[in-house]
């Protein structure tokens, strides 16, 4: 679109915080004039996304029309007046479809404003209803186009899932009305192939038309929203690309096709959503256990990354049963990071809760790991610090972590990190800062929980090559044990894993939340119930 000078506006909104996000707005607004025509802000901008039920509370959309309507006054100023704006942001309805069956009473809209007047709102459409979307929930659709005119070109509006499920008839009715330009805003979350899939989206959707693809940044929950707004011309071809930080975008980045499962991009992510977390819910340090494993080093050097090594606390928990080389390499690790290091031996407490309630077995296994976790969560009150739970996927997945032990903590960051995918990442973190950061042995010594003399995690699971392998089928495609053995797995060790998956319903459903980096995580997108007997059928 050579006529029209296009700029994306990517903030970083919390949800509820009108003044923060609508100073962000203004801000980009201003730094727009004399640089672009239309400038384009994501899904929900203005309110923060995703909303949830607080669509349901009229406060929350009377807030929000009272600051569209400030930054609608703000835009008649002289220097930015000729500038076109497309702001997202939640809308009273005036009614609601009989078929839909729901408390909402808002539409999720966009508004065009241009020198002091609003050219036009539209809502949202398709209202997606899967994994972490709810928007059938919480919104009411609309129904109609909003097309106006920037440099005498003519332009429409859709949001989201208004154009990820293909409509033929909608593109080939916009093109028949002379669109030439499509502006998208979008709340589309991180997930390790989204980049790919926004664009096939888009180009699925075009009919002869541009279309500028506008996403929000950062953090907000479990969800992490990576920026990457992008245009693409009428041909299909991408044009121009943002980055994944907050701010205004203007001017692109190289165009390369975008990599699936690249493992910096998913780091990035990682530390978004940890430092998001912090910032919006008003923690300022963090605290560890450092265990010299490999999870809990990956965990400190996103931590470190997120809210800066000066501001997080490593401790390293040993028992009687702890290794030398444990503690030699949590300590190189926070040496490394340039982190707090303390330790705090188990061994005392241990032994008295041991006597005390005449423990073995399991159950004197799993007191190291609750001991470890009352001893963390007692600094973690003591000195105002967020505690981590370090736990990766496959973990999550067949419940090999202690409830109230390793689990506990208030935010997970490698929740939606199979343990393959944490060996890669570490490996690819020290060759990102050409050193050893994350003591090699760590990588690649045999993981153990280190709860009896000489035990590995594999006594007790399959390889993780081949459990991450049946977990991917299991969990993220949605694949039945018949499925899974299907594409070639053996049937005893499918259905173990199956039973091991569905036996840890409970644990997780207590489990700290965190970043979203999947198609499916265990989170808000998957809804299963605790108690079942469908593998039983």
């Amino acid at each position: 679109m050579q006529d029209i000078r296009i700029g994306f506006g990517q903030i970083n909104p919390v949800v509820g915080d009108f003044a923060a996000n609508a100073s962000q707005i203004k801000q980009q607004i201003l730094q727009a004039a004399n640089r672009c025509d239309l400038l384009v802000f994501g899904e929900l901008a203005l309110c923060g996304y995703p909303l949830g039920d607080l669509s349901y509370r009229s406060d929350i959309i009377h807030a929000t029309e009272a600051a569209l309507d400030d930054i609608v006054k703000f835009t008649a100023e002289p220097l930015i007046a000729e500038l076109t704006v497309v702001i997202g942001h939640v809308a009273a309805a005036e009614e609601r479809p009989e078929s839909q069956v729901s408390y909402a009473r808002a539409h999720n809209s966009a508004t065009v404003v241009r020198g002091g007047q609003i050219l036009g709102r539209y809502d949202k459409q398709r209202l997606p209803n899967y994994d972490v979307f709810d928007d059938w929930r919480n919104f009411v659709p609309g129904h109609s186009e909003l097309i106006f005119e920037v440099n005498q070109r003519k332009v429409a509006v859709a949001i989201c899932e208004d154009i990820w499920n293909t409509d033929a008839a909608r593109s080939q009715a916009l093109r028949d009305q002379g669109v030439e330009l499509v502006v998208v805003p979008n709340g589309s979350p991180y997930t390790r192939d989204k980049m790919a899939s926004r664009r096939m989206a888009a180009r699925r959707f075009q009919n002869g038309f541009a279309l500028a693809y506008a996403n929000l940044s950062g953090g907000q929950d479990d969800l992490v929203f990576d920026g990457d707004s992008f245009l693409i011309d009428p041909s299909g071809s991408e044009i121009m690309r943002a980055g994944s930080t907050s701010g205004l975008w203007v001017d692109s980045l190289p165009i390369a096709e975008p990599e699936v499962n690249d493992a910096e991009s998913l780091f990035r992510a990682l530390v978004t959503g940890t430092r998001d977390y912090c910032a919006k819910t008003g923690q300022s340090k963090i605290i560890l256990g450092l265990s010299g494993g490999i999870d809990s080093a990956l965990s400190c050097a996103i931590a470190c990354e997120a809210i800066g090594a000066e501001n997080v606390l490593g401790v390293a928990l040993p028992s009687r049963y702890s290794s030398e080389h444990s503690l030699s390499d949590a300590k190189a690790l926070a040496s490394a990071l340039g982190c707090e290091f303390r330790v705090e031996s188990i061994q005392d407490a241990h032994l008295v809760l041991e006597r005390q309630l005449g423990l073995s077995g399991v159950a004197a296994e799993n007191v190291q790991a609750r001991v470890r976790a009352v001893i963390l969560m007692g600094i973690s009150n003591q000195e105002n610090r967020l505690l981590l739970t370090t736990g990766n996927k496959s973990e999550l997945a067949v419940g090999y972590s202690t409830i109230y032990g390793d689990s506990a903590g208030g935010f997970a960051p490698i929740k939606d990190v199979l343990k393959t995918d944490v060996w890669r990442l570490s490996r690819w973190y020290n060759e990102y800062q050409a050193r050893e950061v994350i003591p090699t042995s760590s990588i690649e010594k045999a993981p153990s929980a280190e709860l009896r003399p000489d035990q590995k995690d594999q006594d007790s699971l399959p390889d993780y090559e081949l459990l991450d392998s049946v977990l991917a089928l299991l969990i993220e495609q949605f694949m039945t044990v018949d499925e899974v053995v299907a594409a070639g797995f053996d049937r005893e060790l499918v259905s173990e894993i199956d039973e091991m998956v569905r036996r840890s319903e409970w644990k997780r459903s207590q489990g700290a939340i965190g970043p979203k980096t999947t198609a499916l995580s265990f989170g808000s997108g998957r809804r299963v119930p605790i108690t079942t007997r469908f593998g039983k059928l």
